[in-house]
């Protein structure tokens, strides 16, 4: 690697070509990623996180309502969830079916009884 230092003002910086600069930045972009992935597989390994399974995204993806596919992924029917939840079973049909949003502490309620994180049900 060709670096050529410079003083300006007594401050030292390198100069270098961009090819080389831009080869620094892909590196340090791809050690962002391999750093990134390392945590959240070990957020898996501990148990505090859980990978999306691909069924649930193309569901998703598809449009379908969040809190159903949760639901249903955990094996729960809507009075299983109302109980664990203490959500009555109409609000949770409501929001399923989309003629409700469901406000941020209902919401909460049903992330802890899914074991999921809130920004999933969003």
């Amino acid at each position: 690697m060709r670096v050529e230092k410079i003083t300006r003002h007594g401050e030292e910086f390198a100069v270098l070509p961009m090819g080389e600069l831009k080869k620094l930045m892909d590196d340090a972009e791809m050690l962002s990623d391999v750093k990134a992935y390392d945590a959240a597989k070990a957020r898996i390994e501990r148990g505090q996180d859980e990978p999306i399974p691909l069924e649930i995204a193309e569901r998703r993806l598809a449009g379908e309502s969040t809190l159903r596919i949760w639901r249903e992924y955990r094996g729960l029917t809507q009075e299983d969830l109302a109980k664990k939840s203490k959500v009555s079973r109409p609000m949770i049909a409501a929001i399923e079916s989309g003629r409700k949003k469901g406000g941020i502490g209902t919401l909460k309620k049903l992330a802890v009884a899914l074991k999921v994180d809130l920004d999933h049900l969003a």
